[in-house]
């Protein structure tokens, strides 16, 4: 295989992947995932029959500042989680093995952020539970809605820094029982002036780049797609174990990065090539930019980088994303135009 053979099987690869990625259904994908939220949900206090002292390894914390409830122990240590109903739902054994029963009403009920559709052809209280391990690592981390706000719309009438959630979550830990009572508070939004901001500068330098070569172009997709890289990988390392970080989140600036490279590569070749693949780096970025679009006005991001560099960053792919595609659509329809048959030839 000679090496423009290879350089386009690797395009090609790029672009089937970035489609399986795009298409992946939700349930595959950790669609639900910690994501950007407006609450910010807190543990108040921790308590037990007595005062009864629980092991000082045993970690009870929140994830994705709302989303996920996670306990975490120290091999040796057993922890029962019961369901909404009072049924057996999740469970730590001492080998520090986690399961899961699966025919819980809460098992199903929690598969996503706000709540999903039961299995009535599988729930059953009264028959023996179905265990399924679901991780070894002495963690379980759970979407239990009595932590979070259950609507994407915000509460009537109420104003950043109201506790809009108070609930009491019980469970035991070697066979002590434990209450942990959280609250969940609405977190004011930021201002839009970052991303407005950096959307317009990366107008302006789109602007400008256009005006001079396509190589310039394809030099400032790359750089929008390692910025995307980086975002993604933020965002995919942020996730605490157990909560499904979403594999697109890093995947498609990688798919992007690939391709984008590539069309700076075919930039002395041809132009077709170089404008389909800059088409198709154009469309993951974007797709990538619109799967994430909340985090431009969203309170709390899923991320270790300051928010200000996600939300600016974010609004420059886009824009660069969207001119790129379109350069590349234009170029392929001259392109088109300039390969078709005069009426005179016809």
């Amino acid at each position: 295989m000679t090496f423009n053979k290879f350089r386009q099987h690797r395009v090609w690869w790029a672009v089937i992947a970035g489609a399986i990625l795009t298409a992946t259904p939700a349930e595959f994908a950790h669609a639900d995932a910690p994501g950007p939220t407006d609450y910010s949900s807190v543990i108040v206090e921790v308590t037990t029959p007595g005062s009864l002292p629980l092991a000082d390894d045993v970690a009870i914390t929140i994830e994705g500042h709302d989303s996920f409830l996670s306990v975490t122990v120290a091999r040796g240590t057993t922890v029962k989680v019961p369901g909404y109903e009072g049924e057996e739902y999740l469970k730590i054994e001492s080998d520090c093995t986690a399961y899961e029963n699966q025919r819980s009403m809460s098992t199903w009920y929690n598969k996503e952020r706000y709540g999903s559709d039961v299995r009535a052809d599988v729930v059953d209280h009264d028959a023996a539970p179905e265990w399924l391990q679901i991780a070894s690592n002495c963690t379980l981390a759970w979407h239990d809605h009595r932590i979070h706000y259950m609507s994407p719309k915000p509460p009537v009438n109420a104003k950043p820094g109201d506790v809009i959630v108070a609930n009491s979550i019980p469970f035991t830990v070697d066979g002590i029982p434990v209450a942990v009572r959280v609250e969940s508070s609405l977190v004011e939004r930021p201002s839009s002036l970052a991303p407005l901001v950096a959307a317009a500068g990366a107008l302006l330098v789109v602007v400008g780049v256009i005006g001079r070569t396509s190589a310039a172009l394809q030099r400032l997709m790359v750089a929008a797609s390692l910025l995307g890289l980086m975002i993604g990988g933020a965002q995919y390392l942020w996730a605490a174990p157990g909560t499904g970080p979403q594999l697109t989140s890093f995947a498609l600036p990688l798919l992007a990065t690939v391709l984008s490279g590539s069309a700076l590569v075919f930039n002395r070749q041809s132009s077709i090539q170089r404008n389909g693949v800059q088409l198709m780096s154009g469309i993951f970025l974007a797709l990538w930019v619109l799967r994430r679009k909340a985090v431009l006005d969203a309170a709390l991001l899923p991320t270790s980088l300051p928010y200000w560099v996600d939300r600016a960053g974010t609004a420059v792919i886009g824009v660069s994303a969207c001119a790129a595609a379109g350069y590349a659509l234009v170029g392929l329809w001259q392109i088109a135009n300039a390969n078709r048959p005069s009426p005179r030839q016809a």
